[in-house]
């Protein structure tokens, strides 16, 4: 079968673990002709850089093809907006696909790839959803542009597009209120991640603490991401700081802002338990979450979320509704501490300080969840049928 996957929004990058990265490597394993077309565009060091175009074949296999947008209007600003590009068609016709997989549902190339299923009414059409109000549409100019412009976009392909996978109730919630998208059209898939053995774990757990000087009974942190404001970081490390126990061992991987590295550094140094990793690709990250034992998310929501959970980690996380939706219907406070408040965490730390085997059975079960709901060897195959 041959498999495109568009990301002309997207900034594929190398050796992450975005949706787009996994789905089409493991697409590739079970054997199939994958391509990837993007922009040109990626993450260096935590920093969006251009690159050049390009037409090559990536270590896993799959065919990466860089391109250009059209130029619209004299304006940088409206070009990335509009994510126009041409060649796009050439490419189709080139590759003849069998399943597309348009990653983002916006952007002017929808519609060409619908006039291209439209003439190969075997090809299967699928686009995903990545945005919801607290990302995307949040001032309202441009929720306006949103609904008008790549409204227009995404109602001339919809009658060719096969689904809308949202990947969480929030990212639903957005497509309706966005493009009033009809709920036929719609339809969950879970962010998903590699699961990790318990013997991968167990290793991964004694490499870290043999690298940091761990005690065996270790209770091993992590905390990831560009480290805005949003995600809450200063919050995280003054709870930690608030319970003193020498088990305690916070990992802080990402890049800072420039506004915030003075501050967040002075906290990080304050305590020798808190270890700052710098920026990593996210399959170090990976490697490295299968032997933590707690993944922090305090704010902002992120894929790692998913990745975490895959690697055997508890997730302690702010109540954010795609995490207390039925759509994840074991999730209700068992598999997740949920935190909203310093004094929440502060809450957490000492629980699973107090007793381990209140970690261990949190861990346990959301590892349990992962293995069911958020495999990408089995989400990858959603874009195989109708």
């Amino acid at each position: 079968m041959k498999i495109l996957h568009i990301c002309l929004c997207a900034h594929l990058t190398e050796k992450m673990l975005y949706q787009e990265n996994v789905l089409s490597e493991r697409n590739a394993i079970d054997g199939h002709d994958v391509t990837v077309i993007t922009d040109v565009f990626h993450y260096e060091n935590g920093k969006l850089v251009k690159t050049q175009e390009e037409d090559r074949i990536m270590e896993n296999g799959v065919r990466l093809i860089r391109l250009e947008w059209d130029r619209v209007l004299f304006s940088d600003k409206i070009t990335e907006k509009i994510q126009k590009c041409r060649k796009l068609k050439k490419y189709l016709e080139e590759i003849g696909p069998d399943s597309i997989l348009f990653h983002g549902c916006n952007g002017y190339e929808l519609m060409d790839v619908a006039d291209y299923c439209k003439a190969h009414p075997d090809c299967l059409f699928f686009v995903d959803d990545h945005a919801d109000f607290t990302t995307t549409a949040m001032t309202w100019l441009s929720k306006a542009f949103y609904q008008i412009v790549h409204g227009h976009f995404v109602h001339k392909a919809l009658p060719e597009i096969d689904k809308v996978l949202y990947l969480g109730v929030q990212m639903k919630d957005w497509l309706k209120a966005i493009y009033n998208m009809p709920e036929d059209k719609m339809e969950f898939m879970a962010i998903g991640g590699i699961i990790y053995t318990p013997e991968q774990q167990k290793k991964a757990r004694q490499d870290i603490i043999d690298k940091y000087s761990l005690p065996q009974d270790a209770i091993i942190m992590a905390h990831s991401g560009k480290l805005s404001a949003g995600k809450r970081t200063a919050d995280l490390i003054e709870a930690f700081r608030q319970v003193d126990d020498p088990r305690m061992a916070l990992f802080v991987f990402g890049s800072i802002p420039d506004d915030m590295a003075p501050s967040l550094r002075s906290l990080m140094e304050s305590d020798a338990r808190i270890h700052f990793m710098g920026w990593k690709v996210n399959k170090e990250i990976e490697a490295f979450l299968a032997g933590t034992d707690l993944y922090c998310q305090p704010g902002s929501q992120s894929s790692t979320f998913e990745t975490a959970m895959c690697c055997g980690c508890a997730n302690m996380t702010f109540p954010h509704k795609t995490y207390k939706d039925e759509t994840y219907s074991d999730c209700d406070g068992h598999n997740y501490f949920f935190v909203e408040t310093v004094d929440d965490m502060v809450d957490v730390f000492k629980q699973i300080t107090d007793n381990r085997l209140v970690l261990e059975q949190t861990k346990a079960k959301s590892f349990a969840f992962a293995k069911m709901q958020f495999d990408y060897e089995v989400i990858a195959r959603r874009i195989y049928k109708k």
